[in-house]
């Protein structure tokens, strides 16, 4: 999205609001809470599409491996939801998509063995959580940098490397929601998509705006193609015949992207705003879209499968992917950061 001058003025009363919320919290005029277990927050500076639920899972997996156990809090945009959702007690999911929300389905059914809380207040859902499981040994943050009311020990931004300013501008004139001067108060930072950009230009502007702070790289590599009912499929087995591609998520372009790397090229792609929920309007243009194309099935993301397969009349192909961080420093430098945590 290009930066639109026409609504600077607005960009500007949006900053001046970010920063002055940013100073009471400063000056403890509002309250930062301290949850009674470590926090990791994976956040960014831009609205939308640097893989944060991608990495938050990847990053769970991580903590698992290391005989930890993480919980997930999350706010769970565009839930059909109020107040506190346990999407998953750590023994497998517990919430409908419409009640949790996107992304917490989707990393509930990816963790089953992990703790998941929707919920605005994320204080809150850190108490929940230690309620439902007791031996949770640190809270993953998803979407959490500019949630300044719960402390954190680690903040992990993640820039886009196919989009690292995010055009440079504040919303509503772009998609920053916080100037890049922010990026100084990361504790790590990610690059994301590597596979897809140089990551060059990301790198400088960390360096930039954190100097000091490591900057590392990280990948998102296709898991598999699966089919109805969750059977494995190969690309092979779509190319040559018409499909729709579908991804309500905030870069489309990546999921482009990611089927042009599997050999994909469907008749048709729809893109949807992010978190978009399926209803009549958008499945029927699904169904239109591969009438007119022939089409005799509908590919997605993980993301809009959890959506979609209930309502789409359509044979439902999903990509899953997943992120990885390139070095193997990251893990144990970021439990170096949690390791200073007064007892």
């Amino acid at each position: 999205m290009r930066p639109s001058a026409a609504l600077r003025p607005l960009a500007a009363l949006y900053g001046a609001g970010v920063g002055a919320r940013l100073a009471l919290y400063r000056a403890g005029f509002l309250r930062v809470r301290r949850a009674a277990r470590p926090v990791v927050s994976v956040g960014n500076i831009a609205a939308g599409g640097t893989g944060k639920t991608p990495f938050v899972r990847w990053l769970a997996g991580e903590f698992l491996a290391r005989g930890d156990r993480p919980a997930i809090l999350t706010r769970g945009y565009q839930r059909e939801s109020r107040g506190l959702v346990v999407v998953s007690d750590g023994a497998g999911a517990l919430a409908s998509v419409a009640v949790s929300g996107d992304e917490p389905a989707v990393l509930a059914q990816a963790l089953p063995r992990v703790p998941v809380i929707a919920g605005a207040r994320r204080i809150r859902g850190a108490a929940r959580a230690l309620e439902i499981a007791p031996d949770v040994s640190l809270f993953l943050l998803d979407d959490g940098f500019s949630h300044v009311g719960l402390f954190r020990d680690a903040d992990v931004v993640l820039l886009d490397a196919t989009a690292p300013d995010a055009g440079g501008a504040l919303l509503p004139e772009g998609r920053l929601r916080e100037p890049l001067g922010a990026l100084a108060r990361a504790d790590l930072i990610v690059v994301t998509r590597c596979e897809q950009a140089d990551p060059a230009a990301a790198v400088a502007l960390a360096a930039r705006h954190a100097p000091g702070v490591p900057v590392y790289a990280a990948e998102t590599e296709v898991l598999g193609l699966s089919g109805p009912e969750s059977a494995p499929t190969r690309a092979a087995d779509l190319q040559g015949a018409p499909f729709v591609a579908a991804a309500g998520i905030a870069r489309p372009q990546a999921f482009e992207r990611t089927l042009a790397a599997l050999g994909l090229a469907p008749a048709t792609f729809l893109a949807f705003p992010d978190h978009v929920r399926y209803g009549l309007t958008e499945i029927g243009r699904i169904v239109r879209a591969a009438e007119a194309s022939g089409a005799g099935a509908v590919v997605t993301t993980e993301k809009d499968a959890v959506k979609l397969e209930s309502v789409c009349p359509l044979p439902l192909y999903t990509v899953a992917v997943r992120m990885r961080v390139l070095e193997p420093a990251f893990v144990s430098d970021l439990v170096a950061l949690l390791s200073r945590r007064p007892s």
